[in-house]
């Protein structure tokens, strides 16, 4: 029995949040990446 609402309900996160969070975690590795390639 599954139920994506339950799962949704799980973790309280707007969708921004989420955005922001998702976003920074790409971007991060990438700067760092840069940063010590320089």
């Amino acid at each position: 029995m599954t139920e994506p609402q339950k799962e949704k309900n799980i973790i309280p996160i707007s969708p921004q949040t989420a955005v922001l969070i998702i976003s920074l975690l790409i971007l991060l590795p990438l700067l760092l990446t840069g940063f010590f390639a320089h």
